[in-house]
Parts: C-alpha cells; sequence; structure tokens
C-alpha cells in the first residue's frame, strides 16, 4: 500500500521540490545520511527486492566519486598513503564519499519523483501555463519509453548478429544511440500531427479528479515550515560542516536535523500511519 503516492499533486511538487533544494544546498554528511535511508527505506516498501539494483548503483556511484576525488584531489591533514610526492588524504576521500552520496540520494529522490507524479498531475499543478505542463509531461513520458525502446534497438542489434557484439561497445552504442535519435525524431513528428489532427486546444477546459483533503492540508502546512527552517539553520550556519584542513562539524542545529529527519521519513510515516488505521479498522469489523 503506498498512501504517500495518492496524496495530492500540489503536496508532492513541495515536498519533492522541497528535498530536492535540501539535499543539494545542507551538505552535510549526517543530513545527507538520513536522507538517502529515508528514500532507501521507502524505494524498498514501494519497490521491494527491485530497490536492491538502486542500492548497488549507489554503492558503485559513492566508491567511483570518492576514490576519483581521493586521486585528484590534494587537501587536508591526514594522509592515508603517498605514492611519490602526492599525498592521498582522508580528507579528500570522504570529501569525495559525501559526493557520491548526495549524487546517488538526488538519484534516488528522482527515482521516487518520477513513479509518483505522472503526466497528468503535471498537467494539473501547472494548469496556469498549459504548453509549458504539457511540454514536461511529455519529457516525463519520453524518458521511459525511450529506455524501453534502447533496450528494444540492442535487443534487436544482437539479434541480427547471431547473438554477438561483431564492433567494439563504443561504435556499438553510438549506433544505437543513433537509432535511437532517428526514432525520437520520427516519434515526436508524430505525435505533434496526431495532436494536430485532433485539434489540441490548451486552453481547453480539462476536468480534474483531484481533490485537496484535510490530511494534505495538515502535510503542506508542515512542510512548508520545515523546508523553511532548515534552509534558515544553512543560511546562518547552524548546520556547517567543516571538510578540509580536517574533518569535524562546525555547528549542529539539533533542531533541525530532528526536523529533517522527519521530513526524509515523511513518505514511509504515512505509509505505515495508513496501514495502521487500516488495520485497526479491520480489527474492529
Amino acid at each position: 500500500m503506498d498512501r504517500f503516492s495518492k496524496l495530492h499533486p500540489i503536496f508532492h511538487f513541495l515536498y519533492f521540490i522541497g528535498m530536492f533544494a535540501l539535499v543539494v544546498s545542507v551538505y552535510n554528511p549526517f543530513f545527507i545520511a538520513v536522507s538517502f535511508l529515508g528514500v532507501l527505506i521507502y524505494e524498498i516498501k514501494c519497490r521491494g527486492a527491485q530497490a536492491l539494483s538502486s542500492l548497488k548503483l549507489t554503492i558503485a556511484v559513492v566508491l567511483a566519486v570518492g576514490m576519483f576525488n581521493m586521486l585528484f584531489a590534494h587537501y587536508g591533514e591526514d594522509v592515508l598513503f603517498v605514492i611519490g610526492n602526492t599525498e592521498f588524504t582522508l580528507e579528500a576521500l570522504f570529501y569525495g564519499i559525501n559526493q557520491g552520496f548526495t549524487l546517488a540520494t538526488m538519484v534516488l529522490w528522482f527515482g521516487a519523483f518520477s513513479r509518483t507524479t505522472d503526466s497528468e498531475k503535471v498537467i494539473y499543478v501547472f494548469r496556469f501555463a498549459p504548453k509549458t505542463a504539457l511540454l514536461f509531461s511529455m519529457v516525463l513520458g519520453f524518458i521511459p519509453k525511450f529506455t524501453r525502446k534502447l533496450k528494444e534497438i540492442e535487443d534487436a542489434q544482437l539479434g541480427l548478429n547471431g547473438g554477438q557484439r561483431r564492433d567494439s561497445k563504443i561504435k556499438t552504442a553510438i549506433n544505437n544511440l543513433s537509432a535511437l535519435i532517428s526514432y525520437s525524431l520520427e516519434s515526436s513528428i508524430i505525435t505533434a500531427d496526431s495532436m494536430t489532427a485532433r485539434e489540441y486546444n490548451p486552453k481547453a477546459v480539462r476536468y480534474s479528479r483531484y481533490k485537496i483533503m484535510p490530511a494534505d492540508l495538515v502535510l503542506i502546512a508542515v512542510s512548508v515550515p520545515a523546508i523553511a527552517y532548515v534552509l534558515f539553520a544553512k543560511i546562518t550556519d547552524r548546520i556547517t560542516f567543516i571538510f578540509e584542513p580536517t574533518i569535524y562539524s562546525k555547528s549542529f542545529d539539533y533542531v533541525a536535523f530532528v526536523i529533517f529527519c522527519f521530513f526524509s521519513l515523511l513518505p514511509v510515516a504515512v505509509d505505515l500511519t495508513e496501514e495502521i488505521l487500516w488495520k485497526i479498522s479491520y480489527a474492529k469489523n
């Protein structure tokens, strides 16, 4: 049961935009870790074993970014090892790992956003700008569509070659990408012609099945001050973390951290609350 995905679209956009802004701006490993755990638990709850593939990708990204930053950025006082005249430090490695976790957390939140937000919700939220809403919704729809098409192109190429790659991986990838671009251009033309033939009117009145409920209002009323307080704490240097020349927490606002924990775990909390209420109601009956 994914109650969070059934909330009002306005709250969804407010929540995810706020989360994106906080993850990018706070840049504190304690906050990043909480946000990462929050979205990972939510993904595992909704997708089950499929979410483990995201965890594997996260580990690869964190290790790659951490090692890359340590190899090419040399700062800090805690030297891990020396090769020639080059010192590789703990501070550079830790900063890279934090960058990797930030990137992985953003990817997971974007995945949750794309899964809970469809084209109908986008058009509803941006109904004051129908052309922009249409463009945004089409882009969101094209991403999974083109991903599936690229897999079909790869399978077709393997089938034509008897299940073996005759060219190098780079050349094969370029050929597949060229075919995908050709398909996307042709698909765009067909979509445009279809909309013209059906006399698409962006100013036409549309029926909306979304109705804001008291629970949505409560969540919006709670989320807005939560986002504002954490951003205020960041701007006023209350949650500053130092990565060089040594690693230490310069300042830490526990209130902001507790609020951020609640905000990161909000999707899971909403789902668990719904399940508990449903079980209580079922037990009474």
